[in-house]
């Protein structure tokens, strides 16, 4: 059986992030900017009451926004939250396994479906980067 997914467009690509890792998808809402952040954060926000780091998806993944993004993804892995930024949420439905390989040390891999691409992110590897970021 194929595992759920979210499917999201980031800087006008496809990408799809396991269901089991989302908590929840939000509007960007306001975000408090951090003086010194990296390029990839893009703030924090408060959320139910937590400070929740906001980072954009697509400068992780290494790709280059043409319009801010509208929507965060809210992952957590272990006991660690970050929201994604993202353009927007497609789909939630069943994804099939990552069966063409890719370059992008973010991914897992993608499926072809209908035609097009959709990048597997591996938010394991995302949360790695980002810890990474953060010890610096």
């Amino acid at each position: 059986m194929d595992a759920v997914h979210v499917r999201l467009r980031v800087a006008g690509e496809l990408y799809a992030v396991s269901v089991d890792d989302v908590l929840e998808v939000t509007e960007i809402g306001e975000l408090a900017v951090v003086p010194g952040a990296g390029a990839g954060l893009l703030g924090v926000r408060n959320l139910h009451g937590q400070v929740l780091p906001v980072f954009d998806l697509a400068h992780i993944l290494g790709l280059q926004r043409e319009k801010p993004p509208t929507r965060i993804v809210v992952a957590e892995r272990e006991r660690d939250l970050a929201g994604l930024a993202v353009d927007d949420v497609t789909d939630v439905a069943p994804l099939g396994a990552p069966t063409e390989e890719t370059d992008g040390e973010h991914l897992q891999g993608a499926v072809l479906e209908d035609g097009v691409l959709v990048g597997v992110v591996d938010l394991d590897r995302v949360f790695t980067t980002l810890e990474r970021a953060a010890s610096r």
